[in-house]
């Protein structure tokens, strides 16, 4: 039988990284991104001052981080 024939077994969580955790990775990420962001930009704006300023970049900057690092997962 040709190699163009043959049928490719599917990975055991169903995705292509062969992860063994499943998709409760992606929790992780978003959950942990967001979380080290908010206290990241709470610090930031404790020491400088700067109410919610450093609070919302923080949320974003980690809520991007973690889809960049489930980007780089898959």
């Amino acid at each position: 039988m040709p190699d163009n024939q043959k049928k490719k077994k599917a990975k055991p969580n169903g995705g292509r990284g062969g992860n063994p955790l499943g998709w409760e990775w992606i929790a992780s990420y978003l959950v942990g991104g967001v979380a080290l962001g908010t206290i990241s930009g709470l610090g930031l704006d404790y020491l400088l001052h700067t109410t919610p300023l450093f609070l919302i970049v923080g949320v974003f900057a980690g809520f991007a981080a973690s889809l960049y690092g489930i980007y780089k997962s898959l």
